[in-house]
């Protein structure tokens, strides 16, 4: 009898000190992280003000970078609330044109671009949406002010964008600037050169001091060096196009310059694998065992958004089996505006996964 009241006295001083450790854990897990180093908390602070308005631009090619940096009442008497937003990028991002989109980050719809403008000999562009959203504006003094920004060798700069793909959205690479001037495609003064990493996707993403100042987009690396024994990899030759040198085209762009995007038929969904959705989110949105793809976001001008839902599970389209995002694209080939496209999905309502099947035309 004493060793099973020993026993149980053990267990019950385990099972305390278990709790309390539990909570030692979880009470340390919600704690706001306050660094040690003022210039750290200055660097966090700084990320955040400016990381709104970072945006990947999605082409028909691929993708790139940008940042928005205007703002403008659009007069519409249906919609007090509409305005137009400028996003400056590369030209060699949108330089084929067709139907580009703004990317936001995940769960957030996609915005589809309305036109835009190029100056190619600077590899620069502006892309323009019209959206009712109240989206943060960057305010960039060259532009708006016609004032210098000083670019000083030895500075410290931040770069952010979307490389590799838009699981990586405003990724973040810190660096110093090497070479505050220099040529660039043959354009005096229009490179500087510094040392924070950059990748495909990359392109178009702006460059920050620490201040928050906008002082470069984001062009180019040097991936390899030749020599007199071959090519050799570079590490740290990135390229920058100075934002005191391409203020002035942008702020003489004309109104009537600007080129309507294409417009191709398209569903206005934005899909994620399976796979990868259960990489990010909790199992329970979906179904056991689920097969199709996943409903993550809309084109906010498109029709899908009126009868689709996010974590929609899309097992069917026009009665044919959904496994991948490959299945969706084919039945698409050789889509029409007008069109009519069936569409059965997998949606938790009230705790259990109904079968809908709705009906999507291919608006413009």
């Amino acid at each position: 009898m004493k060793n099973i009241k020993k026993i149980l006295l053990i267990l019950v001083i385990l099972f305390q000190v278990v709790s309390l450790v539990s909570c030692t854990i979880d009470s340390r897990a919600v704690e706001t992280y306050v660094s040690p180093s003022e210039a750290e908390n200055l660097r966090i602070q700084m990320i955040q003000e400016v990381e709104p308005s970072v945006v990947a631009v999605i082409t028909e090619s691929g993708h790139g970078s940008g940042i928005i940096f205007k703002s403008e009442d659009v007069l519409d008497d249906q919609n007090d609330d509409l305005k137009r937003y400028y996003i400056l990028t590369n030209n060699h991002v949108v330089e084929n044109g067709g139907e580009m989109r703004i990317y936001f980050g995940a769960g957030i719809d996609e915005i589809s671009v309305d036109d835009y403008q190029t100056y190619p000999k600077y590899d620069i562009a502006v892309v323009r949406i019209v959206t009712n959203k109240l989206l943060r504006v960057h305010e960039v003094a060259p532009i708006n002010d016609e004032v210098i920004t000083e670019i000083v060798k030895g500075q410290e700069v931040i770069a952010m964008g979307t490389p590799k793909d838009l699981n990586y959205f405003n990724y973040v690479t810190t660096g110093i600037i090497s070479i505050p001037s220099l040529n660039y495609d043959n354009v005096v003064g229009l490179g500087l050169m510094h040392d924070a990493s950059l990748n495909p996707g990359n392109s178009g993403g702006p460059l920050f001091n620490l201040n928050g100042e906008l002082i470069g987009i984001n062009v180019a690396k040097v991936s390899n060096i030749q020599t007199s024994e071959g090519s050799i990899s570079s590490e740290g030759l990135n390229f920058a196009l100075s934002i005191n040198k391409i203020a002035p085209i942008i702020k003489d762009f004309k109104e009537e310059n600007y080129v309507k995007a294409v417009r191709t038929p398209k569903l206005g969904v934005t899909i994620q694998s399976v796979e990868l959705f259960l990489t990010e989110n909790d199992a329970s949105l979906l179904p056991d065992n689920p097969v199709g793809v996943v409903v993550v976001g809309f084109d906010d001008t498109r029709e899908a958004k009126k009868v689709l839902k996010t974590n929609d599970l899309i097992i069917k389209i026009n009665d044919k089996a959904v496994t991948t995002a490959q299945d969706i694209a084919l039945e698409l080939v050789g889509a029409d505006f007008n069109d009519i496209y069936e569409l059965t999905v997998l949606r938790k309502v009230d705790d259990v996964f109904v079968e809908i099947t709705v009906l999507i035309p291919l608006s413009w």
